[in-house]
């Protein structure tokens, strides 16, 4: 009786769309994390000193600042697997502060959804649709040539 040869047969145009999609619109959601803690960055500081964390202006903003262009690096497809991993530390300690620690059954949930978007991109990586593909690609060209 001879073995089953069981492959899964995954279309990679369309693994890739969706490793896209899901890079933006957990982009989009960070980048709404981040405006909101920068735009309310008075608010951000106040919820700091209530939860005993003595977070300086400067360490709070760079924070933030840094989280956004991860957001965007992270859409954009560039530098994406360092991007999400850091992304992961910086949702989770911009969020604490932002939320003031008050982690009822909702932010938790967004949160857990949040880091739950940003692993696999962690794990498998951005795709075709992305910045880093064609940098490989036009990388292996100039490798290759005669």
């Amino acid at each position: 009786m001879s073995k089953l040869d069981l492959h899964c047969n995954i279309d990679e145009d369309i693994f890739s769309l969706t490793l896209f999609l899901t890079r933006l619109l957990t982009g989009l959601v960070l980048l709404y994390v981040t405006l909101g803690c920068l735009l309310f960055y008075r608010e951000f500081l106040y919820n700091a000193t209530a939860i005993g964390l003595p977070l300086p202006v400067p360490a709070g903003l760079s924070l933030a600042v840094g989280e956004l262009f991860l957001a965007l690096f992270l859409m954009l497809g560039w530098f994406t697997r360092p991007a999400a991993l850091l992304s992961v530390l910086c949702t989770a300690a911009l969020a604490v502060v932002f939320f003031a620690a008050d982690f009822n059954k909702l932010y938790v949930a967004l949160l857990v959804l949040l880091i739950t978007a940003l692993l696999p991109v962690v794990m498998l990586g951005p795709g075709k649709i992305s910045l880093d593909y064609k940098h490989a690609v036009r990388r292996a060209k100039k490798t290759f040539r005669g």
